[in-house]
């Protein structure tokens, strides 16, 4: 039997330590070998009491998540930090950098007054995310030494070995035209749309920086967050995208040259025509246990577009976004899709679940993605 996986709980409060605690414990192959109220204490028994995983809450006296995450990404690398907030704006921002700064995930402390309550719905949102941590930690003790420069990042088991790694295979290139399931044709896409979820954040900056200049079609984006945090997720976009990027409204236009990112805890669809393309937003019930989910839009996309369209799918768990890029392909046969590569994934889920549908027509490394998108939406772009 494999060993439990070893947590350390942090947070200033007594209340959330014992609840972090106990949700922790609750769950199967884990086991909680430390607690701290601040970053310094939790510092000072790390280096006794050797975790796995650090729930480190965002705000506390004496050394805060974000410095202490920091130190331990710097000093202990094989330690993996999750954060825990509050939901709050000051605190969304300040996960936004925690992300950016090494943070596997995060989840919010619950709202809810009662107890139980309040620790099953802490446990849903912990137990997917541990048992993926669990997963890394029993690759990294059994799978033989990678080559040199590569990365052992993603989180989900290695494919069958009858599924052909996906980096491994040719690149393929666009078709000379692609033609639109209602007979239009056109050389370059009309709509880029982008699915993530963990590791999504970082990616998603990553991805957006590379970006040069504005695209001549618009960009979709569905990130797996909560709300309050893709308001700060926009916002972090917005700085480093070359393009207006901002969290979707009601009825907001969809427009060349800019990108809208689905808003916390509602799924957004595309409405209208290609002339007066809206996005619209419901709270529908969770689909693959997310809200917003990728499937969502990018079905709903499936039935107004009128051509093909550039579906991406980067770092997450689970399977969200297969289903909608089999719809696009179904709807719109020359549709185009890349994929993040298994080596360049905080969590090879999302991907691999479209991988190994034979959906990908690429696999690329987070750093190529945004030349490629440029590449295929822009005339005139070398490919």
């Amino acid at each position: 039997m494999a060993d439990p996986l070893r947590i350390m709980v942090v947070d200033d409060t007594i209340t959330y330590r014992m609840i972090m605690k106990q949700v922790a414990e609750s769950i199967p192959g884990t086991t909680v070998v430390a607690s701290a109220s601040n970053g310094q204490t939790a510092l000072d028994k790390l280096v006794r009491d050797f975790p796995d995983v650090v729930l480190l809450d965002v705000e506390m006296p004496v050394m805060d998540g974000l410095e202490t995450l920091k130190y331990i990404t710097k000093h202990h690398p094989d330690v993996t930090v999750v954060m825990v907030s509050g939901l709050s704006r000051s605190n969304a921002n300040i996960v936004m950098e925690c992300l950016n700064a090494g943070a596997f995930d995060f989840v919010t402390k619950p709202i809810e007054a009662n107890a139980d309550k309040a620790r099953n719905a802490l446990r849903l949102d912990l137990e997917p995310i541990l048992s993926v941590i669990t997963q890394k930690k029993q690759r990294a003790a059994t799978e033989p030494a990678v080559e040199a420069g590569t990365s052992r990042k993603s989180g989900d088991v290695p494919s069958s070995p009858r599924v052909r790694d996906p980096v491994q295979r040719a690149v393929a290139k666009p078709a000379a035209a692609a033609k639109g399931g209602h007979g239009s044709t056109s050389l370059y896409p009309g709509l880029v749309l982008i699915g993530s979820s963990t590791g999504g954040p970082a990616a998603l900056t990553t991805l957006l920086a590379s970006i040069r200049q504005p695209l001549p079609v618009p960009m979709l984006i569905v990130q797996h967050m909560p709300p309050v945090f893709t308001t700060s997720l926009a916002l972090q976009l917005h700085r480093v995208a070359p393009f207006t990027v901002q969290e979707a409204e009601e009825a907001l236009p969809v427009q060349p040259g800019s990108a809208i990112l689905a808003a916390g805890g509602k799924h957004m669809v595309l409405k209208g025509h290609p002339d007066n393309w809206q996005v619209s937003l419901n709270e529908g019930p969770k689909v693959n246990e997310c809200r917003p989910a990728v499937d969502v839009l990018f079905m709903s996309a499936s039935t107004v577009c009128q051509g093909p369209v550039l579906a991406v799918i980067l770092t997450g768990m689970g399977r969200d976004g297969a289903h909608g890029v089999d719809a696009l392909k179904r709807a719109y046969p020359n549709s185009y899709c890349i994929t993040q590569s298994r080596e360049s994934c905080v969590v090879y889920g999302m991907p691999r679940s479209v991988d190994e549908m034979g959906l990908s027509n690429e696999s690329l490394p987070i750093e190529r993605i945004g030349q490629r998108i440029m590449e295929l939406c822009i005339p005139g772009m070398v490919q």
